[in-house]
């Protein structure tokens, strides 16, 4: 989400003129958990997720699995204020990783004959709700889970970000984040090509209520989160936050200061973005997803890993709600999703070839430009490697 310095700065001072306002993410409250069990890596991935926050970042907390069994740990600081240690234990915004678990969702839906990927969207939204989306009225759900819409990314629109810098608690609908991709230039013609878009999954989200005539977020749970006894995972803004999730930061001054941004809401369940969880339950996501296969089939695992290349990057393909990222071939082919907020950044990846994974959530959002966004990137890409080896 790509977002002008400008607006960060007034958000900032918007924020703080109006800290009376009711915070939804409130002091980050401790939790604890179990010692890990050993494992070879152990000592290695502590002092990994340690030297990046001496570095700047300011909490990590990692899961990785292998044939040695599983290591989790955390470094740093969930709530920077009051001094917190960010524990695995606590949870956090995942981003875009929200997508994987609407897409998750999906083909359970398809599984039951209740939705089908080839119908248009047109056949569920009325025509006055997309009107002057353009594209809309082409495009089906499942362009709509691969990225082959075109439609214009709503989080590009600068005017969408001023609307949150006067009213950053807002619980926003869908229907009221439309008119901000209306009359929007398209990226390319319905099903011409492959790019990214949080349209996407709003549209995607309105159609799944429509169609089932259930909230979303009610299916999230009934479908993936209660199933894979995700008990620690929520999704904002239809769900409460607990007291165990951690604060988000950015630098908003760009001066090499972190500023709390916790509590502004970017269309948050609206199923582009909303999830909240911590890496235990990020686990039981994967495992049930791509090893156990006990959430959907087979059949539907290789529905969505039907992949098509990303315009925007040479190393990485789109399935139906999952990426696929290519960039050294053999062990270093991973699949899952990344996810990044205002003030959080995650990632999910499973290595089909070794049955390798790892998690991660990080307090600090890397989706606009800062000094440690360099830093994080760096740093995901040292964690594949090194969870590859």
């Amino acid at each position: 989400m790509k977002k002008l310095l400008f607006i960060f700065l007034s958000l900032f001072l918007f924020l703080f003129t109006n800290s009376c306002k009711k915070a939804e993410v409130s002091n980050t409250s401790t939790c604890t958990n179990a010692s890990t069990t050993s494992h070879p890596k152990g000592f290695e991935l502590q002092g990994f997720i340690d030297s990046y926050v001496k570095q700047g970042i300011p909490g990590i907390s990692l899961l990785v699995g292998d044939s040695n069994g599983v290591w989790y740990g955390a470094a740093g600081k969930a709530d920077l204020e009051n001094n917190i240690t960010y524990a695995p234990c606590m949870v956090q915004k995942l981003g875009s990783i929200t997508k994987m678990m609407m897409g998750v969702m999906v083909m359970k839906l398809v599984e039951e004959g209740t939705l089908h990927l080839d119908d248009k969207v047109s056949k569920w939204l009325d025509a006055k709700l997309i009107k002057d989306i353009v594209n809309a009225d082409q495009v089906t759900l499942r362009n709509c889970l691969q990225h082959t819409t075109g439609i214009y990314d709503l989080i590009t629109n600068s005017d969408f970000y001023l609307a949150v810098l006067h009213n950053p608690n807002k619980h926003w609908t869908g229907e009221e984040l439309l008119p901000f991709v209306r009359n929007q230039t398209p990226m390319f013609a319905a099903n011409t090509g492959v790019k990214y878009s949080n349209t996407n999954f709003l549209l995607l989200s309105l159609c799944i209520e429509k169609i089932t005539g259930k909230s979303h977020s009610d299916l999230l749970h009934e479908k993936v989160f209660t199933p894979l006894k995700m008990n620690d995972t929520y999704y904002h803004t239809h769900d409460a936050l607990p007291s165990i999730t951690a604060q988000g930061y950015f630098d908003l001054y760009n001066k090499k200061t972190l500023s709390n941004v916790s509590n502004v809401v970017t269309g948050s369940g609206n199923g582009y973005t909303g999830v909240y969880s911590n890496v235990f339950d990020l686990q039981k996501f994967l495992m049930g997803v791509f090893i156990n296969k006990s959430v959907i089939s087979s059949a539907s695992l290789n529905e969505m890993m039907q992949w098509k290349k990303d315009q925007g990057s040479e190393h990485t393909d789109f399935g139906l709600g999952i990426f696929r990222i290519n960039a050294d071939q053999g062990d270093a082919l991973r699949i899952g999703h990344t996810g990044g907020d205002l003030g959080y950044a995650s990632e999910v990846y499973y290595f089909p070839k070794t049955n390798r994974y790892y998690v991660i959530n990080v307090n600090y959002g890397t989706n606009g430009d800062s000094f440690l966004k360099p830093t994080y990137l760096q740093m995901v890409k040292e964690l594949a490697d090194l969870v590859r080896k």
